[in-house]
């Protein structure tokens, strides 16, 4: 009986593996595709936001810019805890509270400011990364009532360029309405976008 519940357990976990490795594919190729009119200002260097309607509290929005670099160094400055908050708007502390043993994930903290009539806003979030493809991130705590999304990196023109798409919904604990919060979601994802490519393109400049 024991070689029994043991060989339906390594069938049940591999299984397990490749639903989450199917997961993990998916999520990698989930990107907005944009109309013609977004592409023609990533083209300018600009970024594009989008609204994504949904019941409920809060808001989701999708974002993209594109960054004339590879994604290993886009990856890299995004994953700098350190450095974010001396170029992230409104990010005013980040902290790594505890790493997977595999590297591929984290636990961070970060006190941002976000909506001007609410205090700062403490999140603690896991992190589960596809190294150089895609973060996807969940709230653990703080003071959101939901916060989940993903960074996904996209490689173009054989690698020269990145195009970082953005998805995220947040709902606050306050009662705000859900306006408010797309409005500032579609506020400061460009920036936010915009300040990473700054940065990167900053440091490839050293």
């Amino acid at each position: 009986m024991s070689g029994l519940v043991r060989t339906c357990w390594q069938y049940l976990r591999r299984g397990a593996v490749l639903v989450l490795a199917l997961a993990s594919a998916a999520s990698a190729q989930a990107v907005t595709r944009w109309n013609a009119a977004d592409e023609v200002r990533l083209a300018r260097g600009e970024a594009v936001v989008r609204v994504v309607e949904q019941s409920g509290p809060g808001g989701r929005v999708v974002a993209a810019i594109d960054i004339p670099a590879p994604a290993s160094l886009v990856w890299r400055v995004m994953l700098d805890c350190e450095r974010a908050p001396r170029y992230v708007p409104g990010l005013r502390s980040c902290a790594v509270i505890e790493v997977d043993d595999d590297g591929l994930g984290d636990v961070r903290e970060h006190s941002i400011r976000w909506l001007a009539f609410l205090p700062d806003l403490r999140l603690r979030f896991r992190s589960h990364y596809e190294p150089e493809r895609t973060i996807q991130v969940t709230r653990i705590g703080g003071d959101l009532a939901a916060m989940d999304g993903a960074w996904v990196l996209e490689p173009r023109e054989g690698g020269r360029m990145t195009r970082l798409h953005y998805d995220f919904r947040l709902a606050p604990r306050t009662p705000v309405p859900s306006g408010l919060i797309r409005a500032g979601m579609m506020r400061d994802a460009p920036k936010v976008l915009d300040a990473v490519r700054t940065e990167v393109l900053r440091v490839a400049r050293q």
